[in-house]
């Protein structure tokens, strides 16, 4: 069994922070199933791959939560497939479990970008945002997300979470930083940021994962934009920090997808 280490740490709110749902109870949708569909959307001649878990659930006329999935390096590609993670519990497979969907029923979306384009920025490392432009797979991902809104009006525009794993890690911090105000909480796992930009984050609900032994994604990049948003404003009422201790890359959302924790954190927020 991996051991953890879990420090908690972010803010106050002002009129457009993450807010708590309570009590959970009240709030919650049985599902009693669902379904993927696969499609593409097409943006500025670029192609974005996704799939779509669309739940069946008791309760007409509720509005439900919308859960996006970025992928890693491993499952980029276009046959819109490898981002599923199946024979896993991890990604997308986690968010649609029986358990978590009888908890509270969700809408699912994974998107899939290609192994060349990455969700943000050009490389692992930090970069810097101002200087950084944003990608064409974040782009048409941001374009995704507005016509979903749009098209599935029992999707709550309040209730929009966004978690990701090694590049898609580095994805949320980005599309959370330039697009702030889409989004009610993020779980970002093994990623990289733009710490010099995180006070744009000091509002929201955060989980953030990463292991002390990453070779990959140099646990640093989480601690720096943890330790940013801290220092940006940030209390232990909105953020939370787990680090694995000696764990590698991996071992960053083995452990985040481990148990029904993030789930039932994650659908307590609301923009």
């Amino acid at each position: 069994m991996l051991s953890t280490l879990v420090s908690t740490l972010l803010v106050a709110g002002a009129a457009q922070a993450s807010r708590l749902i309570e009590p959970l109870s009240e709030v919650t949708v049985a599902g009693t199933g669902g379904e993927w569909t696969t499609s593409t959307i097409t943006v500025g001649g670029f192609n974005l791959p996704y799939q779509l878990y669309t739940p069946t659930t008791e309760a007409s006329g509720k509005k439900l939560p919308l859960i996006i999935h970025l992928h890693g390096s491993g499952e980029a590609g276009t046959e819109n497939q490898k981002q599923m993670m199946v024979g896993t519990r991890n990604g997308p497979q986690y968010f649609v479990l029986p358990e978590h969907q009888k908890l509270q029923a969700a809408y699912v979306l994974a998107p899939q970008t290609p192994v060349e384009i990455r969700w943000a920025s050009t490389g692992i490392p930090e970069y810097n945002l101002d200087t950084t432009p944003e990608t064409v797979s974040m782009t048409a991902l941001i374009a995704l997300m507005g016509e979903l809104l749009k098209s599935r009006p029992d999707i709550d525009p309040d209730r929009v979470y966004l978690a990701g794993l090694s590049r898609g890690g580095q994805g949320v911090w980005n599309a959370a930083l330039r697009h702030t105000e889409l989004f009610a909480a993020l779980v970002p796992i093994s990623g990289s940021g733009s710490p010099n930009h995180a006070d744009r984050l000091k509002n929201m609900a955060i989980w953030a994962f990463h292991a002390q032994d990453d070779r990959t994604t140099r646990v640093e990049y989480t601690r720096n934009m943890v330790d940013a948003i801290f220092h940006a404003g940030g209390s232990t009422r909105l953020l939370r920090y787990t680090e694995v201790e000696f764990g590698d890359h991996q071992a960053g959302w083995d452990t985040a997808y481990g148990n029904s924790q993030v789930y039932r954190w994650l659908i307590k927020w609301r923009r």
